[in-house]
């Protein structure tokens, strides 16, 4: 009886380790945390522990024969020193698999196409460019705003590398959790900020260094939300980096269909490494707003900060990041950056943070 159940287990125990074999997995993630001194211009000030984007996933692949692989990817973002995260800003959602999720067929020789919730090519054609994405000091305070996204319901499809060049495509459906139905947002809601009845989004790019470039497109319908805000955005981008520095540049126009004007922002970042471990960066972003023919809507935004590499998986860091904002602009530091930290929205003002972190990828 007992060399029964010697057998039997070592037989589900091959059968596990074949399974294993097959499939294979990993885990993986960030630890980006840092300590966040926020003026709020005579509103309340802040500080304390921000989690920048801090996550952890779960993917797998395999192997069909052929050149062709299954795909599935669970990512979920987590508020280190917030418990459950902070509930202000649209980037520090904890929820599971508030990430990119999704599962998948990756071939050899097409390309990858994916269905779940991710970032759209929109908002991938240019997140590298930003010398201090996901921290407080991000570029998303003023740029990309109600694009510049990671959506549900999506299908997506990536081509391969082509001597450079690359390109890739989505669509998505109703942001209210419901496929294919259209969901109408409760308004006043977060969703109600990013709800469509449907959007598409596109990006071409090339990276063959020393030198990159990108050009994308995204539409975005909001059917009977929000009044009807049907939003088109479009940015072309470029980048020049060696190994003593590098520099990027984008520009970006997002129009309103239902009103006149169009908000136009600037990008211009730079970063030069003063040794084989440290480096000294600066950015500066130009908003000018002008949907509804408002005036004195736009925003500036300046930020130096330091990098300190301890190893090829931990970087040190310090920055200093600051809003100029217009009188009657409403912008706040940190706003869709991914961050727990935050400055208050006020119009008009200048909010100012003091950021030092570390960022350590497992």
């Amino acid at each position: 009886m007992n060399m029964n159940k010697s057998l039997i287990a070592l037989a589900v125990a091959g059968v596990c380790a074949s399974s294993v074999a097959m499939a294979e997995m990993s885990i993986y993630g960030q630890a980006n945390v840092s300590y966040d001194v926020i003026d709020n211009d005579n509103n309340r000030d802040s500080h304390g522990v921000g989690s920048n984007a801090s996550r952890i996933g779960f993917k797998g692949s395999e192997d069909l024969g052929g050149g062709l692989s299954a795909i599935w990817q669970i990512e979920n973002q987590i508020a280190i020193g917030a418990g459950l995260g902070g509930t202000e800003n649209p980037g520090s959602g904890t929820a599971v698999a508030f990430r990119d999720t999704f599962a998948g067929l990756k071939s050899d020789t097409a390309g990858t196409v994916r269905l779940g919730r991710f970032d759209t090519p929109y908002k991938l054609a240019t997140r590298g460019m930003d010398m201090f994405h996901n921290t407080i000091a991000d570029n998303r305070s003023l740029m990309g705003l109600g694009h510049d996204v990671r959506a549900s319901n999506s299908v997506g499809f990536n081509s391969l590398n082509y001597s450079g060049f690359s390109a890739a495509a989505s669509y998505f459906g109703d942001q209210g959790g419901t496929a294919p139905g259209f969901n109408t947002p409760t308004v006043g809601t977060l969703n109600s900020l990013f709800n469509t009845n449907e959007g598409m989004s596109v990006a071409g790019m090339y990276n063959a260094g020393p030198y990159s470039a990108t050009v994308a497109y995204q539409s975005i319908s909001n059917g009977l939300a929000l009044n009807n805000l049907s939003t088109d955005a479009w940015k072309i981008a470029g980048g020049y980096a060696v190994d003593a520095f590098a520099i990027n540049g984008v520009y970006e126009k997002i129009s309103n269909r239902n009103a006149s004007g169009s908000s136009r922002g600037w990008y211009l970042s730079g970063k030069y490494n003063v040794t084989s471990t440290d480096a000294l960066k600066l950015a500066y972003t130009d908003i000018d707003n002008e949907v509804g023919g408002a005036s004195n809507t736009g925003a500036k935004q300046y930020s130096v900060g330091y990098d300190h590499k301890m190893t090829a998986h931990t970087t040190l860091y310090a920055l200093y990041t600051k809003l100029d904002v217009d009188s009657n602009g409403l912008y706040g530091l940190g706003w869709n950056s991914g961050s727990t930290s935050v400055s208050n929205q006020g119009t008009g003002g200048s909010p100012s943070a003091f950021s030092a972190g570390m960022k350590h990828s497992f």
